[in-house]
């Protein structure tokens, strides 16, 4: 029987089946490999992004990383825990952990931020049972101890939390939380012990960022408020990368009103590794308080939670505060922005002016949700007077809505005086009726509150009209000298009307400019002027005659003002006059009478005292000066020099 032949088409057909099982085995083979290669080389960017502490962009690759590989050795799980720890990523760290809870044993720190985000939420069962799985494997026992102090007091038991901080101690600097934990227990009924606690927790951790931050909070709430800027900014030189401690810097800049400064300490040094919300406070401020060169970053560098925020307030264009159709395109959680992020409330408030839109600021103004914590409670409330005014409301308004308790009015321009007098009279008065009515109405109320760049692009105008008080145009030169510089200040001013305080600072500016001639003569006119602008001017005139070495006109333009020549200020400028004439012994005398007074002359005697080795005058002079300026860094090297020529005469 002859064997059966396979026909050639089905051989054929076996074969082309077989060869095109091969082809797609072969193709799916390479594209895994190509996968597995870039996943790896994408996991390798992100470990060394961490690596060069940039973990906003190490975030970047493992969010958008290839999930469709197993990630079988958990490395990239283990990554994003690390991370996420840099971050501070708290949200996004507990949701991980609530998937991957066994992932937390090879991360000590990232279980301690677990554990108090547990605390947090009063998940006490959870927190225990963390707790429980580090006891016996625990490499920072002082941090671990300080968390268990923590959920003592969150659990309102500080008699317990005192008690276990009592209970034992740490070498060296480990003992540094412990005993920042006491200063805080203790600080609302003894600062002073408080203070003491600190003090040795700083004798032990003198380079902790906590323990400069807890003493500068300690010392501001003592009242002590340039001590406590020497803690705050050691704080921040301790960890410069950590933008909590430049955040509390810059903050205690703005709660003192020291805008420029806060605006420059937020936007030094701005990268891509900076933090969002430092980028975005350094943006808001520069935009309202005073300018600062904040260079447009790549989108892509800008990462977090407020990224797309940050964003979009960086590409708005120059001039402009909101815009609405921008924002709903491109800021993502658009509603928790609008409900928790005060920028974008001022903001908004600052466009509807500018754009005329009146009565959608007063209602913006009457939904504010930050009311009690407001950053600038004196210009919110004077916008709601301002526009109830314009618009007719009757409603009254309540100043102490917007007054934290305790704060004080020292300091406060005299606009809001006048608007609280006038809340309390109902009528204002004829000249502040006339401001209120004006255009310049708003640019005036933010320029009072130290707001100047705001002030500024709401003005919008070269002539402010004459039938304005003083102090407008007073007000808005100096808001365009501290932000636009001299030279555009000085052409604003002369076209003002040259009141006497607006001649008085036309004068200053041209000194300034590089016109001492024509500034003199102004000051000339004034300073016989029996009035503050006439002490002023005279104090002025002195000492630009006294910078030409006109020594007899310098005297005589002391006398024309009694009052600054009989003053502590008109005795130092006799002193230096003294020192240019070569009179030391009379300028000595002068300078010994001020002593108690004078910081100019307490620094003089002590320069003299070191010269002549008497150590116990330099010393008590020195200290004198240190309390007055506590952070000025050469009084303390002069102290260290007095104190090593001290060491070396007794030896």
């Amino acid at each position: 029987m002859k064997k059966r032949r396979t026909p050639r088409v089905l051989v054929i057909g076996l074969l082309v089946i077989v060869a095109g099982a091969l082809a797609v085995w072969g193709f799916t083979s390479i594209r895994n490999l190509i996968k597995t290669a870039r996943n790896e080389q994408a996991f390798q960017e992100a470990k060394s992004f961490l690596v060069d502490n940039r973990p906003a962009k190490a975030f970047e690759i493992i969010r958008m990383r290839d999930r469709s590989i197993p990630d079988k050795k958990e490395k990239w799980l283990h990554l994003e825990i690390e991370t996420l720890n840099k971050l501070g990523n708290i949200g996004r760290l507990g949701s991980l952990f609530e998937r991957h809870p066994e992932a937390f044993i090879q991360h000590e720190e990232a279980s301690m931020m677990i554990a108090r985000s547990l605390l947090a939420t009063g998940d006490m069962k959870a927190y225990a049972a963390l707790r429980q799985s580090w006891e016996s494997r625990k490499t920072r026992p002082e941090l671990w101890f300080a968390i268990d102090v923590d959920a003592l007091i969150m659990q309102g038991d500080a008699a317990g939390a005192l008690k276990m901080l009592q209970s034992r101690s740490f070498e060296g600097e480990a003992d540094a939380a412990r005993l920042c934990r006491l200063a805080l227990l203790t600080a609302g009924k003894n600062l002073q012990e408080a203070w003491l606690y600190l003090e040795q927790a700083f004798l032990v951790a003198p380079k902790n960022p906590d323990v400069r931050s807890f003493r500068a909070q300690i010392l501001e709430r003592m009242g002590k408020q340039q001590m406590a800027r020497v803690e705050y900014v050691a704080a921040h030189l301790a960890a410069p990368g950590n933008p909590l401690y430049r955040d509390q810097l810059a903050e205690f800049y703005r709660r003192y009103g020291q805008l420029g400064l806060a605006v420059q300490t937020w936007s030094s040094g701005l990268d891509e590794r900076s933090a969002d919300f430092i980028r975005l406070k350094a943006i808001f401020w520069s935009k309202v308080a005073t300018p600062a060169p904040i260079s447009r970053t790549d989108p892509s560098n800008i990462s977090g939670e407020l990224g797309s925020f940050v964003i979009y307030l960086q590409d708005l264009p120059d001039g402009r505060f909101w815009d609405d159709a921008l924002f709903k395109k491109n800021v993502t959680d658009r509603q928790t922005v609008l409900e928790q992020r005060q920028e974008a409330y001022w903001l908004r408030v600052l466009q509807a002016l500018k754009n005329g839109e009146e009565k959608q600021a007063y209602d913006l103004i009457l939904s504010h949700p930050f009311k009690k914590t407001s950053w600038n409670p004196d210009i919110e409330n004077g916008l709601e007077q301002v526009l109830a005014y314009r618009l007719g409301q009757t409603q009254p308004i309540d100043a102490k809505d917007f007054l934290p308790a305790g704060r004080s009015n020292t300091g406060r321009h005299q606009l809001f005086d006048q608007l609280g007098n006038m809340a309390k009279t109902g009528k204002p008065a004829p000249d502040l009726h006339k401001l209120l009515l004006s255009k310049e109405a708003f640019a005036a109320v933010f320029m009072a509150g130290g707001w100047m760049e705001a002030a500024l692009n709401l003005n919008g105008t070269e002539f402010l009209t004459n039938d304005l008080p003083d102090w407008v145009a007073y007000g808005m030169t100096q808001s365009m000298r501290f932000t636009r510089g001299t030279k555009e200040a000085l052409a604003f001013a002369r076209k003002q009307r040259q009141t006497p305080v607006m001649d008085l600072l036309t004068a200053e500016l041209l000194l300034a400019s590089g016109e001492p001639e024509a500034g003199m003569a102004r000051l000339d006119t004034l300073a016989g002027m029996d009035s503050g602008i006439g002490y002023r001017a005279a104090w002025l005139l002195t000492l630009a005659h006294l910078d030409r070495k006109a020594i007899d006109k310098a005297l005589t333009t002391l006398d024309r003002q009694p009052g600054l020549r009989d003053s502590i200020t008109g005795k130092e400028i006799q002193a230096r006059i003294m020192l240019s004439e070569g009179k030391k012994n009379q300028a000595r005398e002068i300078y010994t009478s001020l002593a108690s007074q004078s910081t100019e002359a307490q620094a003089y005697l002590a320069k003299l005292a070191y010269q002549e080795k008497d150590w116990k005058t330099a010393r008590t002079l020195t200290m004198a000066l240190l309390k007055a300026f506590p952070d000025n860094m050469q009084l303390r090297a002069n102290l260290n020099a007095i104190s090593k020529a001290e060491m070396e005469k007794t030896e």
